[in-house]
This record gives structure tokens, sequence and C-alpha cells, in this order.
């Protein structure tokens, strides 16, 4: 055991003595994790070119369109898509709009006036009227982007970074199984200079 005295500002005081207080073991902030640590993620998302080929791959993620060549804005519902297609274009939509489940194997009279088989997603868009940039499934992913020691820190980084962020998420990560690197001695030290402190103030 060797005894070092050290100089902390007040601000590294004011986050080990809320460490010690909210992170110590057992503490609901550490969410039934050891040694944890918090991660900020933002919801992004990765998009798979629509193929009829990789449709059983693929069938349980959302299904989206665009009609911008940008890819900048995306639907989920293709009869939103039209809608505002339309309505981007000040005019409503002269025939009524259908679900493309309850057009699909049906005849339908389209823009065209005369009745046609729809069974795919070009024929669906092209009975409308619609120019369809692209569609794709669309996955989520959480990317990592700020790491906290104390969960109160991560949410506040949250709040103020909002206005960058989508969606995002604080995330509560162990530093590994049977991990016998550097995080959990210095995290430990932490723990214990901040428990050192909250006894001083509490004294």
């Amino acid at each position: 055991m060797k005894e070092l005295t050290i100089n902390l500002t007040d601000e590294q005081a004011k986050f080990l003595r809320e460490f010690a207080e909210k992170q110590k073991p057992g503490a609901k902030d550490n969410a039934s994790t050891a040694h944890a640590f918090h991660v900020v993620e933002n919801k992004e998302f990765d998009f798979i070119p629509y193929s009829d080929d990789l449709n059983g791959f693929f069938e349980d993620l959302p299904l989206t369109f665009t009609t911008d060549c940008d890819y900048d804005r995306w639907w989920d519902d293709e009869t939103e898509m039209i809608s505002d297609w339309y309505e981007d274009r000040g005019e409503d939509c002269p025939i009524e709009i259908k679900p493309f489940s309850e057009l699909r194997y049906n005849y339908f009279k389209g823009l065209l006036e005369e009745e046609e088989l729809i069974t795919e997603w070009s024929e669906y868009f092209e009975a409308y009227g619609v120019k369809l940039h692209a569609m794709a499934w669309r996955k989520t992913r959480w990317e990592k982007v700020a790491f906290f020691f104390i969960r109160d820190e991560a949410k506040r980084y949250m709040k103020y970074q909002s206005h960058n962020l989508n969606e995002p998420r604080v995330y509560t990560y162990s530093c590994g199984y049977a991990n016998d690197g550097d995080f959990v001695p210095f995290r430990d030290l932490l723990m214990s200079m901040g428990a050192k402190l909250v006894e001083k103030v509490n004294a």
C-alpha cells in the first residue's frame, strides 16, 4: 500500500463525491452492472436497397420509401408518401389511396383509368403517378458518442446536446467479464477517493 497526497480542483472533488454517492456498488444508477460505465448512444439507420431476391432475409425490418433524390426524407408508410407527394405539389390525389398489401395481386384502376394487375411495388407507385426514387429496408444501429462514469452526467450531456442527436439513449455497460486490465483498479481508485471526500463532508 502506498500513500499519495494530491491536490484536487473544486470540479474534480465535486465529481468524485458524486461518483461515490451515485455509483457505489449496488447503486441503482449502475443498472445491476458490475464496474459500470455509461454511454450516450445516438439512434442511426442503415438502409439496405430493396430486392425481391433478398426479401426473405430482411422481411422483419421496416420497408421505407423516398421520392427525394438527396435521400433526406423517408417514409415508413407508402400511403403517407403518396399523400405527401401530392400535398407538396399543392394537390390532392385524384383517386383513393390504398396500401400495397390491399392492391397486390388485384386489378386496380389507376390514374390512367385502366384496370391493371398490381404485382410489384413499381406497378403500385406507377398507378398513382408517383416517381419513387428508392426503396430500402431500414436497420437501426446505436452509435456511441460520449462516455461517462456518472449516469446523471450522461443524461445531462444528452439533454444539452439534444439538437445534435436523434432519439438518444443512455446505455450502461460493464467493463467486461474477468477484465483484469486497468479499468477496474482505476475505477476503484476514483471510488475510494470519492468516498473519502464524502466522509469529510459528513464528518
